[in-house]
């Protein structure tokens, strides 16, 4: 009898647990299944990391251009775009990567990351001026971490919470949910693919 009932205070004491860190588990795993979650699963998922990413309301910045005045332009533009089209990681004691439109060989855009500061991206156009800017937040580039992306006038673009190096989840700046990232595919929340990208 005695063991019956500590059996039974175990189970419940661990289901308790198990619901405790329900959400949790399934943020966390890595292994990409959110096209077989039911719908209360997705919500759960979307409103625990919704309450992540905005604890704070993502709002206009006015200070960028004078934060970054430095950076404006990338004084060495060139060697950056080529190296970026080259298919270069790394640069100059910079993290590099190259964003290509779909059907051209030539990319529009390359991001350029201070290995002395990983806390920020900064994106040029092929002319070497800086459009975005990332703020990263969290353990990067341990997973999970964060990113808020602004434009340089300093309006915020889209709120990224990253999983894995497969999976984000994707926000607009208002805190609208707009879909999962996983690998080359965002899949909004009825599993329908809205965008992909050549950059994964």
């Amino acid at each position: 009898m005695v063991k019956k009932i500590i059996f039974s205070l175990l189970a419940v004491i661990i289901q308790s647990a198990a619901f405790a860190n329900f959400n949790d588990v399934l943020i966390a795993n890595i292994e990409y299944d959110w096209i077989n979650k039911n719908a209360l699963e997705k919500e759960s998922i979307i409103s625990e990391v919704h309450d992540i990413m905005f604890e704070n309301p993502i709002t206009q910045r006015n200070d960028l251009k004078s934060l970054f005045s430095d950076r404006l332009k990338d004084k060495n533009y060139k060697e950056n775009y080529y190296a970026a089209s080259a298919g270069f990681k790394e640069y100059k004691g910079n993290n590099i990567s190259a964003f290509y439109f779909k059907r051209f060989k030539n990319i529009y855009m390359y991001a350029i990351q201070d290995k002395k500061d990983i806390t920020k991206n900064f994106y040029y156009d092929a002319l070497g001026n800086l459009k975005y800017v990332d703020f990263i937040d969290g353990d990067y580039p341990d997973y999970p971490y964060s990113a808020i992306q602004y434009r340089i006038s300093g309006k915020p673009v889209s709120a990224i919470y990253y999983v894995s190096k497969d999976c984000q989840y994707l926000f607009k700046p208002n805190g609208e949910f707009e879909g999962v990232w996983f690998k080359h595919k965002l899949y909004n929340g009825r599993n329908k693919v809205i965008l992909t990208r050549t950059t994964y």
